[in-house]
């Protein structure tokens, strides 16, 4: 059972990044623009906004979190994102997610013009991916799970891949990915039925449910490549865990993302990956 070390890879794509982000710098060039909105004080969220603006900025790229009240109205988020879009030194513009339940999430996300859209949330970019439009800029999530998926030449022509989570920004479009490699793609939420038998069959296994150690080691084929994007509580230990009982599947799978240091890096570090494709599509 091999571990696929979304850790280790991000770093080596960071080194990448930071490298060509310097080069610009000796060039005198302008240097790419990252602005998040972060709406209320959900710790999560913060947490993880923080650690996007430490990676940025890491990098070498120009980070501005604008940290909202709880009580903003839809509007007042519209027009902020309206401003980024019109400012020409903001490369690249994202919203965390979720929002209060009381801001139009849809219209907020149609507000950001589709080459900022560096968490490829807009319906533009989501078309544009299903159409296999290469202009489209994919969520970072599904991004990061490609890439680590070739760097340990995991071969996907050909194979049942199974999705578990249908959100727009891991299981739908990472299905649209997919499928564009050659693969079959089954999608399933919680209304799926005999899911078991489902997972059973798959030769690729993305799990992005939210629910702690759902999948065991029972509902799995031999060699099968498991990918966990869960990011959950133990409910009894109160550690990060995945989607998956990591106790329960030992040596069944061929390959396995951990919890932490699988998905989670490579998120980050696609977000910038995204961002460097919007600065280098910008004619102006």
């Amino acid at each position: 059972m091999q571990i696929l070390d979304g850790k280790k890879l991000s770093q080596k794509f960071l080194f990448q990044l930071s490298e060509e982000i310097e080069k610009l710098k000796i060039q005198g060039k302008k240097l790419p623009r990252l602005d998040v909105i972060m709406v209320g004080s959900d710790f999560g969220s913060i947490k993880y906004v923080q650690m996007k603006e430490k990676v940025a900025k890491e990098v070498g790229v120009i980070a501005q979190v604008h940290y909202l009240p709880n009580d903003v109205n839809t509007l007042d988020v519209v027009n902020l994102i309206d401003s980024l879009n019109k400012n020409p030194e903001v490369t690249g513009i994202m919203v965390q997610l979720p929002l209060p339940s009381h801001i139009n999430t849809n219209g907020v996300l149609e507000s950001i013009l589709p080459n900022k859209d560096v968490d490829g949330l807009t319906p533009t970019n989501l078309g544009r991916l299903f159409q296999d439009n290469p202009t489209a800029i994919p969520p970072a999530t599904p991004v990061g799970i490609m890439k680590l998926l070739e760097e340990y030449n995991i071969k996907i022509f050909g194979k049942h891949v199974v999705i578990l989570g249908s959100s727009n920004i891991v299981g739908t479009p990472l299905a649209a990915m997919m499928l564009r490699r050659h693969a079959t793609v089954s999608v399933c939420n919680s209304d799926t039925t005999n899911i078991e038998e489902i997972i059973k069959q798959a030769d690729i296994l993305v799990s992005a449910t939210g629910k702690p150690l759902l999948i065991k080691g029972e509902y799995l084929k031999k060699d099968v490549v498991v990918v966990d994007v869960g990011s959950n509580k133990d409910p009894e230990t109160g550690k990060l865990v995945g989607d998956v009982d990591w106790n329960s599947v030992q040596g069944i799978p061929s390959f396995i993302t951990p919890v932490p240091g699988g998905v989670g890096p490579m998120t980050i570090v696609s977000l910038i990956l995204n961002l460097m494709s919007c600065y280098k599509n910008d004619k102006r």
